[in-house]
Formats: C-alpha cells, structure tokens, sequence
C-alpha cells in the first residue's frame, strides 16, 4: 500500500472491486415479499428423462412386434427407428388407428375360431366317413391309409379341403371303424369317424 500526503493529493490506499451481483441475488431482488422485503427463490434443476412413446410399424427384436405401443429413449427413436421406418411417434390419431386394427384381428380371430367349431360340427354330425381300400385273402388291407385319404374322403361328402397335416390317423391294418382328430385351430380339434371298407 503507499501512500502520498505532501504531493497535495488525497491518499491512495489501492484499488476496491466493484459489488457484483449473482445470479442468485438477481433472482431474489425479482420477487419482492410483504412490506418490502425480497425473498430468496431456490430452483432444483432435474435431469429430466428424454423418452418418448413410439408405436412400432415393423417388429423389432428385443422391443416388440408391429403395432405395439413401446416406450423408448428420444435418441433411439430419433436416431433409428424413425429414419429406418420401424416407428412412429404416438399420436391421438396413431394410437387410434393401432387401437382399431387390433380390434380387427381380434374380430377375425373370432371369426377363424368360430368357422373352426363349425366345421369340427359338421364333422362330428356327419359323424362316419368310408374310405375303401384293397384287402388280402387274411383280411389284412393293402398299404396303409393316411391322411391324405382321409382329406379325400372329407373333401368328398362335404366339399370342405382340410390340411392334411392337421389330421391325426391311428395306425390302420385292417377293415374296421376308427377314430380319426384333426386339428382345425390352435383352440377346436374336430372328431370324427373313419369307416375302412373293402375296395
């Protein structure tokens, strides 16, 4: 520190920092209180989580199928699944349009469900269906009969193709009556039976 007195000027005792405001004063002189007084305002800031609700177009492994409603992080929405065109931001409109083409399979999966018991009906009231066969002088027949027989002889008396895949055949040796399942929906087996005749 120095000082001058006999040069005639006033004492220098160094340089003094001018007040400064923070931020926080700044804020605080903002919001006056009752009777003129200020009051002190304290903002938590959050990190907030930036996901969104997207609705997939295109299945997606480890995320889900087409037509799923998925939460997922903004950037992978952004970044990926919006530029490849696996999904869609979830709007009113877009949830509306997922909302009614789930009903929709749900109607015709109904409906499948319901055309199957149908047919295991028509199947078990028609209730006997003859396929003939060649047989030896032992009684035993020649070949076997499989499924695709069984398909022939549906097909024939009631003009309904099933798959032949679907149709369980017991092991047939010889001329009788059997009993014969077929698988029309993953819910309904259709049971009917099969009559072995001589050709």
């Amino acid at each position: 520190m120095t000082t001058i007195a006999n040069a005639g000027f006033a004492t220098f005792t160094g340089l003094k920092a001018a007040p400064t405001r923070t931020a926080a004063k700044a804020a605080a002189a903002a919001v006056p209180r009752a009777g003129g007084r200020v009051s002190l305002v304290v903002q938590a800031n959050k990190k907030v989580a930036k996901k969104a609700n997207v609705v997939l177009v295109k299945d997606e492994p480890n995320l889900g199928k087409a037509g799923d409603l998925v939460e997922v992080s903004l950037g992978f929405f952004r970044n990926h699944l919006e530029p490849m065109g696996k999904a869609k931001q979830a709007t009113a409109e877009i949830l509306a349009e997922v909302e009614a083409n789930a009903a929709a399979e749900v109607a015709a999966k109904t409906a499948e469900q319901a055309g199957a018991k149908a047919i295991a009906t028509a199947l078990s009231t028609i209730g006997t269906f003859k396929v003939k066969k060649t047989v030896g002088e032992d009684g035993k027949i020649f070949g076997s009969v499989t499924a695709a027989d069984v398909v022939e002889a549906v097909e024939l008396q009631t003009s309904k193709t099933l798959d032949k895949k679907a149709v369980s055949v017991p092991d047939i040796s010889e001329v009788g009556t059997y009993e014969v399942t077929v698988k029309l929906h993953p819910e309904v087996t259709g049971t009917f039976k099969l009559a072995v005749e001589k050709a």
